[in-house]
């Protein structure tokens, strides 16, 4: 009973969380992200990748990509003389290079029409676009700056050729969100260098508003030759592609969030969670939703925070943001900080993506999401310490 009181306790104290902002060369960082991002940076050079490969079809192409625009949001706001903004840049080439390897590609098809398909060239090529994005233009690696270009036309003549606006990911597969992330690395090129993909991007815009599913949302898997809608909409794939949709059409993707939070948006006791089922439909749980308790899913919360915080709901933010510090078991050693043990790098890598956008500025909000929880933790508390009382418990002392 006392180890429950506790546990009441603590959730309740780490509902108040608030990043730490610490002063670094150029600027202010938030020292949480960047104590995660110490802790990967060990597992990633210690066989991180390949592990996470061992448990996800895409694991190694994943934590690379997630690992590697982390470092880069974390410190696109410092001055590229900054230390710790050479350290990200250094991850997030090492990243690139990585994922650009012949053993990353090893389980992708060199011969779809977008060789090795929509999610190997979609994480590669936005990550590169960061990666440039965030250095002044006569600093930018001419190899990575024709790499990227190369990467873009690729996807662009896909594209056009592509009966369906959902690219392959492997052959007779497609999962838009993979889609999504390819054109917004298209929408990264126009604003980097001379615009040169906005027919394709009105084109695939047009092409996906006539394949969604039946509550207007981009599906979760479709066919891969007509994009008809195999799956529908799910809380996980919401909640990343909308991430990358906002930079493709920023109007249009307002549209589809606030379907999103209308019918993946929930409480359970007080606390914002994402279903990973809309609305009240049969649950589903695999490998891309995580665990799904209650029906919220995991990684929908998790990159839901990071969803939140882009369309400016941040009231919702700070509540998925600090239920995942209530209930993702957090610890640190030696300025490294990791959740769930440390035995999962891919959810770092998840927990640091989402909660790297909080880069030198912390967002608040008023208390009163956290209102009902504490209520119920409270009645909660008083019924097992009535319970304790009835059992005759007392507190030993010494």
């Amino acid at each position: 009973m006392g180890c429950l009181l506790f546990c009441l306790a603590y959730l309740n104290y780490r509902l108040h969380y608030q990043p730490k902002l610490t002063h670094v060369s150029g600027g202010l960082v938030n020292e949480d992200v960047l104590n995660q991002l110490r802790f990967l940076q060990e597992r990633m050079h210690n066989g991180a990748p390949a592990d996470m490969q061992k448990v996800y079809p895409e694991g190694f192409v994943y934590l690379h990509a997630l690992y590697g625009l982390s470092c880069l949001d974390l410190t696109a706001h410092l001055p590229q003389s900054s230390p710790v903004k050479q350290w990200a840049l250094t991850e997030a080439a090492w990243s690139i290079d990585e994922i650009d390897s012949p053993s990353a590609r090893l389980i992708f098809d060199e011969d779809l029409p977008l060789p090795y398909g929509a999610f190997y060239q979609g994480w590669l090529t936005y990550l590169e676009g960061r990666y440039l994005a965030v250095q002044p233009p006569a600093q930018r690696p001419p190899d990575v700056v024709a790499r990227y270009r190369s990467r873009c036309a690729l996807i662009a003549q896909a594209l056009r050729q592509h009966s369906s606006p959902y690219l392959e990911t492997y052959r007779g597969a497609a999962w838009p969100a993979d889609a999504v992330v390819c054109v917004a690395a298209l929408a990264g090129h126009d604003r980097l260098f001379a615009a040169q993909y906005q027919p394709e991007l009105r084109q695939w815009l047009s092409a996906a508003n006539t394949h969604l599913d039946s509550l207007g949302m981009i599906p979760h898997a479709a066919d891969a030759q007509t994009g008809h809608v195999l799956q529908a909409a799910r809380g996980s794939s919401q909640s990343q592609l909308l991430n990358f949709l906002i930079e493709i059409d920023s109007v249009y993707a307002r549209q589809h969030f606030n379907r999103y939070r209308q019918h993946f948006l929930t409480t359970r006791l007080g606390l914002p969670g994402i279903r990973e089922a809309a609305n009240d439909t049969a649950d589903v749980a695999d490998i891309d939703s995580g665990p799904v308790i209650l029906g919220i899913g995991g990684a929908a919360s998790i990159v839901g925070r990071r969803t939140m915080q882009r369309y400016g709901d941040t009231t919702t933010a700070v509540g998925l943001r600090n239920s995942i510090e209530a209930f993702g078991m957090p610890f640190q050693i030696r300025c490294q900080k990791r959740y769930v043990f440390g035995q999962l790098p891919i959810a770092d890598a998840f927990i640091a993506w989402s909660n790297a956008l909080e880069n030198n500025r912390t967002i608040t909000n008023g208390t009163n999401w956290r209102l009902n929880f504490h209520l119920a933790s409270s009645v909660l508390a008083l019924v097992l310490y009535w319970i304790m009382r009835r059992l005759g418990y007392r507190p030993t002392t010494v």
